[in-house]
């Protein structure tokens, strides 16, 4: 049976989490509009048990693909390479959908037909307030060009993965496959835009996105933990917009280019602050392969990246280029 939405849930041991997230998503009368595939990436606690047992329960919704540890990208690979749904998005199993509003959602979804479709969504706490992030209804409600989207947003393209649904079609034919580990969603975001023609975006509040569980990524004990998955996402990024750089129309290749100088900036920024892994022999090592492979890439994205700069006025990494001397360190 064809299916008109698959949802991907990669899975880590969120015992404490996924019935929260299953049961938002496995409704009875959307049972022949979704396909929810969850990835058990080699969990440790409960995590598998739970699936099966909804599994067993929505056998028409859910499938359970159990798999060793690979990471989250490697996840979504798996995902995206079994979907059969018309449309793509992610669910973090930590997170959740709004029930209402994915049935709102799906029946947007059965009356469009674009490459892309964002809608909004919000940041659940457990100590605060929801905080909204809701597309300006200016741009709702109406199919548009994506070129045309980039340009009443002066190429600031704000597509948080939270937002993204993807026409499944353009992963698979483009061969999309993501980094296997940490930072991956980064690289799942920004890597299909240039295959993107058309896009459709919606006030519905769909994804509630969890802020504040033990051991996220974004934490500076995560940023020191998986540096080199950073890196990595970093060197592919810009190998991908090298390769591609003479395809790209000008409005996308600001997007990219905005979005890579923040990948650069940050990179070099772990690698030399001593708040991140500045202090370490090894990050030295890390530093110059990594300055070189972005002069080996991309001439561009080096001559640019001279200009990245602390306080508004020193352009640290072309004094380091230049002269050795790591500023960053001499703040300390």
């Amino acid at each position: 049976m064809n299916k008109l939405l698959t949802i991907a849930v990669p899975a880590y041991n969120m015992e404490l989490y996924l019935k929260r997230c299953l049961d938002s998503i496995l409704l009875p009368k959307l049972q022949n509009s979704l396909e929810v595939i969850l990835i058990n990436d080699g969990s440790k606690d409960n995590t598998l048990s739970i699936a099966r047992h909804y599994e067993k329960q929505y056998p028409e919704m859910l499938q359970v693909i159990d798999k060793t540890n690979g990471g989250w990208g490697s996840a979504i690979n798996c995902a995206i390479q079994e979907a059969i749904g018309k449309y793509f998005k992610i669910l973090d199993a930590d997170d959740w959908f709004d029930s209402k509003a994915l049935v709102d959602f799906v029946s947007l979804l059965e009356n469009i037909d674009v490459d892309l479709v964002a809608t909004s969504f919000s940041y659940e706490y457990d100590s605060q307030e929801s905080k909204n992030d809701i597309y300006d209804i200016q741009l709702c409600d109406r199919p548009m060009l994506f070129r045309e989207y980039l340009r009443i947003r002066n190429c600031d393209a704000h597509l948080p993965m939270a937002t993204v649904t993807f026409r499944t079609q353009i992963l698979k034919a483009n061969q999309i496959h993501v980094c296997d580990r940490y930072y991956a969603d980064i690289d799942y975001i920004l890597t299909p835009l240039l295959f993107i023609k058309t896009i459709y975006c919606s006030q519905i509040n769909l994804y509630k996105y969890y802020i504040g569980r033990e051991g996220q990524s974004t934490s500076i004990a995560g940023y020191n933990s998986h540096i080199d998955d950073f890196l990595t996402l970093c060197k592919k990024i810009i190998s991908f917009y090298g390769e591609n750089f003479e395809r790209m129309q000008k409005d996308i290749r600001q997007v990219y280019l905005n979005n890579i100088l923040g990948i650069v900036r940050f990179s070099y920024y772990l690698l030399m602050s001593p708040t991140y892994s500045g202090s370490k022999v090894e990050s030295l090592f890390k530093l110059k392969d990594l300055d070189e492979t972005i002069k080996e890439k991309s001439a561009e994205l080096y001559k640019l990246s001279n200009r990245i700069k602390i306080r508004k006025v020193i352009p640290y990494i072309y004094v380091w280029r230049k002269t050795g001397i790591n500023l960053l360190k001499l703040r300390k």
